[in-house]
């Protein structure tokens, strides 16, 4: 009967729309009269040269009024088609839902109250299951330690006031209706950050014939998540989302995983891989969920105690940012710290290019305490490598000092003890890789051959050996400086001078002449001394600056390799739940 019924509403819909049609047909097309040449009102129509035909022909007033019919006829087909329109919509198929949903809703919600948990006897738990489908990691902060996500949750119980049989309602199967129409778990996010309980969007709810209810609505969250930052940036996090119902406890609402697409218990986070957004700087190793139930003493009957549903995002950190912009960069710098070192003592830029490197690496420090949390548990591990490089830096700005000094020291001012000349001119040059170059010849020339001195032509005869000298040796007259006893170093000619077997009867003013030379020759042999001295310190500043250079090279090598092997080792748990 109810489909006679649509039949006959139908072809009465129909056949006004046809009658609305027709009456605008007819307004616009006039009617065809037999009289004067067969026009509408006998007249000629007014167009073009007899554009002032209604001025001077008696036909001019049956115009107007036929003009006027099909003005009124006009609008009276427009008006009823639109209002045939209006009142048939609704009987049309399709328009707004079929009269069997209508019927349904309302036999459904006959006296349903949406505040009321469904539950048939007091005592008995409603059962609500708890997926989440995971659309975007967007972004973790490590400063503010809060995670930011878009999800979708995945609610389900049974209503069974929502129940109906299909086969009394034209095989209706769901029906979808408004959240707010219906009894909600009211599941929120309980370890918020930003005091969003919320869903983002109230989306209908499907209600199936067996009055199983499902709810997907979308969320935008920011949850609190505890930052490990010890190994910073080479570090995982573990971050949760817990979720509960927020007016029920325990001995009212019974909360357990949503099943997955094969109909099995889901125990992880649902990522669908088609829509999935990846994040740059963040990549998921696991996400498993866990069903949290009160003891079993108060499960059911402690108030208060309330089932959580713990879903966790265990996350991997990509370190490339970090290796490319902040610790190849330290690296070079400490390389320029030890290259301070390879620069000669006297160059004036040792000391500018230490304390450089020292500046450049506060920078950077400065610049990643923006990054890491502020917090005192731990100190990050790319924190612990720039203090270390630090230290190495400020150690080879006081080094560079102290191989300064070493480098102009003087006689004048430090004696050598004889434990720094064995050590550092003696024994440790050959094994830093250093050899002093080859002390340099007498200042005594050699004497002439023996034959040319004894020559004839040479004036030297034997004759007058009463009145010359005989040529003393070299070690008499100019000894070897001893550069331990610098005072026993400075030749004396007047041993020459005065020694029984050394002269003959030198007369006065030749002895002032070799007096004079005598004096001449100390003091070039007092400078010499105070070079070869003067040498030495520069020489010991040669070394220890290579000591100190090899020493930073070994350092650094095995600081750098025992800090980022140990972060090698810090990899995510294989099995999230051992």
């Amino acid at each position: 009967m109810l489909s006679q019924l649509k039949t006959i509403c139908t072809t009465i819909y129909t056949l006004s729309v046809i009658c609305g049609w027709r009456a605008l047909a007819v307004a616009w097309g006039g009617t065809k009269s037999q009289g004067r040449g067969g026009w509408a009102g006998g007249c000629p129509p007014t167009t073009g040269a007899h554009s002032w035909a209604p001025r001077h022909f008696p036909c001019a007033g049956e115009r107007s009024e036929v003009t006027e019919l099909r003005g009124r006829a006009m609008t009276s087909g427009a008006l009823l088609l639109l209002l045939l329109g209006a009142l048939g919509a609704p009987l049309a198929p399709g328009a707004h839902g079929s009269e069997a949903e209508g019927r349904l809703l309302e036999k459904l919600f006959s006296g349903y109250d949406s505040s009321v948990r469904p539950a048939r006897e007091v005592g008995d738990r409603v059962g609500v299951s708890i997926g989440l489908s995971l659309a975007q990691l967007i972004s973790l902060n490590e400063k503010d330690e809060e995670m930011s996500t878009k999800v979708y949750l995945d609610l389900g119980w049974t209503d069974y006031r929502l129940s109906w049989d299909p086969a009394e309602h034209e095989g209706i199967d769901s029906l979808r209706i408004a959240a707010a129409s219906v009894w909600l778990p009211d599941v929120v996010l309980l370890n918020n950050n930003d005091g969003n309980f919320g869903v983002a969007l109230d989306l209908n709810v499907v209600v199936s014939s067996d009055g199983s209810v499902r709810w997907q609505p979308p969320g935008l969250y920011r949850s609190s998540c505890s930052i490990e930052v010890t190994y910073f940036p080479f570090d995982w996090q573990n971050c949760t989302m817990v979720f509960s119902s927020y007016s029920y406890d325990s001995s009212e609402v019974s909360l357990q995983t949503a099943l997955g697409p094969d109909e099995q218990k889901r125990q992880e986070v649902y990522i669908h891989e088609g829509t999935f957004i990846e994040n740059g700087q963040w990549e998921i190793i696991h996400k498993p969920s866990r069903l949290i139930q009160p003891p079993a003493d108060l499960r059911g009957g402690g108030e208060g105690q309330r089932e959580e549903v713990t879903f966790y995002l265990i996350i991997r950190r990509k370190p490339l940012f970090y290796l490319v912009n902040v610790i190849a960069p330290c690296i070079l710098i400490t390389l320029l710290a030890i290259f301070v070192f390879y620069l000669p003592p006297d160059a004036g830029e040792k000391m500018g290019l230490s304390i450089f490197a020292l500046l450049t690496l506060t920078v950077f420090l400065l610049l990643l305490a923006d990054k890491v949390p502020e917090t005192s548990l731990s100190v990050p591990i790319i924190i612990k490598y720039l203090m270390f490089t630090m230290v190495l830096v400020t150690f080879s700005v006081i080094l560079s000092v102290v191989v300064l000094n070493l480098h102009h020291r003087s006689p004048h001012t430090h004696q050598m003890p004889i434990w720094v000349r064995q050590i550092f001119i003696h024994k440790l040059p050959p094994y830093l890789g250093l050899k002093r170059p080859k002390p340099e010849r007498d200042l005594m020339p050699e004497p002439p051959p023996v034959a040319l001195r004894d020559s004839p032509a040479s004036g030297w005869g034997r004759g007058t050996d009463e009145y010359f000298i005989r040529k003393p040796p070299n070690d008499f007259l100019f000894p070897k400086p001893n550069r331990f006893q610098p005072e026993l170093s400075a030749p004396d000619l007047r041993r020459f001078i005065d020694g029984p077997n050394r002269a003959v009867g030198l007369p006065p003013e030749l002895r002032e002449v070799v007096s004079s030379i005598s004096y001449i020759a100390r003091q070039l042999q007092e400078q010499e001394d105070h070079d070869a001295l003067k040498e030495d310190w520069q020489f010991v500043a040669m070394v220890v600056d290579r000591l100190f250079l090899w020493t930073f090279i070994i350092f650094t090598s095995v600081g750098t390799l025992v800090i980022f092997l140990d972060a090698s080792y810090h990899l995510p748990p294989a099995d999230p739940f051992p």
